[in-house]
């Protein structure tokens, strides 16, 4: 039997981002559940993020953006489809 949806692994930039992504863990650990969720079965599925998902203008064209909460806790990423692969690129509150 074949799988029928691709999963991503998940791929955290650098060890600022890991402990970033753990803080966010920490303080959100529903909304993150949720989160990895998206990024490991729909990191590109924009009808399934609906107000969640965001193509960032250039200069960060081709990163995505997966809101965390409404105010400033926030997930970028790149999908990396020859890997099966969502690396995170940022995370936490932005400015």
């Amino acid at each position: 039997m074949s799988k029928s949806r691709t999963e991503y692994k998940i791929v955290l930039e650098s060890n600022r981002i890991r402990k970033d992504w753990e803080t966010l863990e920490k303080a959100f650990p529903d909304r993150m559940r949720e989160c990895k969720d998206f990024l490991r079965n729909n990191p590109e599925d924009r009808t399934k993020a609906l107000g969640i998902l965001k193509k960032l203008k250039p200069p960060y064209r081709g990163i995505l953006q997966y809101d965390i909460t409404k105010d400033n806790y926030r997930v970028w990423y790149r999908v990396n489809k020859k890997d099966n692969a969502v690396v995170i690129k940022l995370c936490g509150c932005s400015p």
